[in-house]
C-alpha cells in the first residue's frame, strides 16, 4: 500500500517536474512560433534554436520509500511516467494531440532538494534532462538542463522550464539549441 505522506510528496514532485498545462499557460513564453518542430531560428554561430511546448499528464507514479518508512529521507525515489500533448500546434499535429511520453526518476537528496533525470520521446527523436531542483516552493519556475538528444535532437543543449498548472498538470517548455 502506498503511504499517504509519500504519495503527497510524490504529487508535489510530479507537479513540479511533470508536464501539461491548460491553454492560458501556453502564453508563458515570449516565443510565438506555432510549429516548434519546423520554425527554429538560426544564430550567427550556425546553431539553431527551437522551442517545444508540451502539456504532460501523469499516467503512473511509483514511489520507493526507504527506511525509515513514511518519512521523506535521502534516497527515496519516485518513478513517474507522463503523457505529452501539444500545448500549441507543432510536429505537424494540432494543439492537444498526444506527441510523446516522458519517464522521470526523482531522487530525494534532502527534504527540499531532488535530483531529476528525465527521458523524453517526441516525434523525430528524444531528449535527456538531468539536474537538481528545490521543491520548497511548489509554484516556482523549475529549470532542468537538457544534457543530450537523439535523431532530430542530436547534440541538443538547453533547458526545460516547468510550471505547475494546478492539480497534477504542468506546462513544460523545452528551449533547445541544436548544432
Amino acid at each position: 500500500m502506498v503511504r499517504p505522506k509519500l504519495l503527497a510528496v510524490a504529487a508535489v514532485c510530479i507537479a513540479v517536474v511533470a508536464a501539461v498545462a491548460i491553454g492560458a499557460y501556453v502564453v508563458l513564453s515570449d516565443d510565438d512560433s506555432s510549429d516548434a518542430a519546423s520554425t527554429g531560428t538560426t544564430n550567427t554561430a550556425g546553431s539553431r534554436e527551437m522551442t517545444i511546448r508540451v502539456l504532460a499528464s501523469v499516467t503512473k507514479a511509483n514511489p520507493v520509500d526507504l527506511p525509515p518508512r513514511n518519512v521523506q529521507n535521502k534516497g527515496d525515489r519516485v518513478f513517474v511516467e507522463s503523457q505529452l500533448r501539444n500545448a500549441v500546434p507543432q510536429f505537424g499535429q494540432p494543439k492537444g494531440s498526444i506527441v510523446g511520453i516522458d519517464y522521470s526518476t526523482i531522487t530525494f537528496l534532502s527534504s527540499t532538494q531532488r535530483l531529476v533525470s528525465v527521458q523524453i520521446t517526441l516525434p523525430g527523436g528524444g531528449l535527456r534532462l538531468r539536474g537538481t531542483l528545490d521543491v520548497s516552493d511548489p509554484n516556482a519556475l523549475v529549470k532542468i538542463p537538457v544534457i543530450s538528444g537523439t535523431r532530430d535532437f542530436a547534440g541538443a543543449t538547453g533547458y526545460s522550464e516547468a510550471r505547475s498548472a494546478g492539480g497534477q498538470q504542468t506546462l513544460n517548455i523545452y528551449r533547445l539549441r541544436l548544432p
